[in-house]
């Protein structure tokens, strides 16, 4: 069935329409059967019967209105002109008033082609036409009685007929529109891709001019990085409790008074540490000629417990060494930076206490592997990959340290000819390594062009 634009409105319309049947339909039966009763006649069951089928009709068409307009307004439509041909013909036969039943007649027209459209409401009009010249044949109705119902009957189809060409002649103007607009919209974007092409073409050509300057700019960049997530913390909290003391030193009790003093002082020498860091990784971006000499690995394993004594003594970690150490040669102080962060790391991210493991192994390049192993959750692949890159802190809430240091191992490594690396799995612990050249007879004590 070919149906009109504006479906929403048209059923919208319906359901007023329907609604409106129903409450005539039931108003109209309880006022007859109570001027029936008021006037001590009986009731026409002919009229309560109908007239209350055309109200069920109407229910049924509204709760079908949603899945189907057309199917449900057309059965609503044929149910309504089949119960009010029966209420003319009752009304002929027993010579009661009809004009009523007439004006319903025209009332589904208008309403059919208003929700319809054109093409229904004709088809019930010529049905309702038919309808009352056979009964005023039947019944020898005068001619007037006949003629003028069809007459208002086709005339009530014109205004669907004279919407529906509106609708139509707005719909071809819509498409005229519609199809200016996307001329315009192709003509505008066939300029705007001409404009973006061009602009790519001087994004890349700036890309690599700025290239070398972005390279050049790296390094300045992760010292601001650093300095603004690890400095805030203890800068803050020496700011803090400064105030506090400023404000209110003689209200507080001198056990407090040392006591936040010492986090003062604490904070203090994590900043100090934070600058020290950055001032080598500065020394070592920037160190062409890297003496070497032979490592003392004792010596640096021994100094490294007494810088972390605090950690370790907190943590209650257990640090295993072996006995024997291979011979390197390499820079001593860088060395010692390279095993201080890797055991750090393992007392704050490993198990609770934190046993850590370390040593060395020969291998057939030519390099030893210095490794840490410690017992802590191990790391999936995934925070593996984000390991050695600038400023990457593994679990930024349960330990509060700094992400500069694996950013410095990494370069210290490349400067001594070595590598980085790390082997893990979840739940078996983490194997942080470096490597670094054996000592040969044809080493020279001093590497250049690191």
């Amino acid at each position: 069935m070919v149906t009109l634009p504006g479906r929403k409105a048209r059923i919208d319309a319906a359901r007023w329409l329907l609604i409106g049947y129903i409450v005539l339909t039931i108003l109209g039966s309880f006022l007859h059967i109570a001027t029936r009763i008021a006037k001590k006649e009986p009731i026409d069951r002919v009229y309560v019967t109908l007239m209350p089928a055309i109200g069920l009709a109407a229910l049924y068409a509204l709760q079908k209105l949603p899945s189907s307009l057309e199917r449900a307004m057309s059965f609503f439509a044929w149910v309504t002109m089949v119960c009010l041909s029966g209420l003319l013909f009752y009304m002929l036969y027993i010579r009661n008033e009809y004009i009523l039943n007439l004006f319903l007649f025209h009332i589904g027209i208008f309403s059919l082609g208003l929700v319809l459209g054109f093409r229904p409401a004709m088809y019930y009009a010529i049905a309702t036409s038919a309808i009352i010249l056979i009964l005023g044949i039947a019944y020898r109705l005068s001619p007037g009685y006949i003629v003028a119902p069809i007459l208002l009957a086709f005339a009530l189809v014109l205004p669907s007929k004279v919407v529906e060409q509106l609708i139509e002649q707005s719909n071809a103007e819509l498409a005229e529109i519609n199809l200016r607009l996307e001329e315009l919209v192709e003509a505008r974007t066939a300029e705007l891709r001409a404009e973006i092409a061009e602009r790519q073409r001087a994004q890349e050509v700036l890309s690599e001019r700025t290239s070398e300057l972005e390279k050049r700019n790296e390094e300045l960049d992760a010292y601001a990085h650093t300095v603004a997530h690890d400095l805030k913390a203890p800068l803050a909290s020496v700011i803090g409790f400064s105030e506090l003391l400023d404000k209110r030193h003689d209200k507080i009790p001198a056990d407090k008074l040392a006591y936040y003093c010492s986090i003062i002082a604490q904070n203090g020498r994590k900043i100090v540490n934070i600058v020290d860091a950055l001032l080598l990784l500065a020394s070592v971006r920037k160190v062409d000629e890297v003496p070497a000499e032979r490592l003392n690995i004792p010596e640096i394993i021994d100094d490294i417990q007494r810088r972390l004594a605090d950690a370790i003594l907190e943590s209650e970690a257990e640090i295993v060494v072996p006995d024997r150490w291979p011979e390197v040669m390499s820079y001593q102080p860088w060395v010692e930076e390279i095993l201080t962060n890797y055991i750090s790391n393992a007392i704050k991210y490993g198990g609770k206490p934190p046993r850590i493991e370390v040593g060395a192994t020969n291998h057939t390049d030519g390099y030893v592997r210095f490794w840490v192993h410690d017992n802590g959750r191990g790391l999936t692949p995934e925070e593996q990959a984000r390991l050695f890159t600038p400023f990457t802190r593994l679990d930024q809430v349960r330990v509060k340290g700094y992400g500069l240091g694996l950013s410095i191992v990494q370069r210290i490594a490349e400067k001594l000819k070595g590598q980085v690396g790390v082997e893990s799995e979840v739940g078996q612990g983490s194997t942080f390594y470096f490597t670094l050249p054996l000592v040969t007879s044809e080493r020279q004590d001093v590497m250049r062009d690191a």
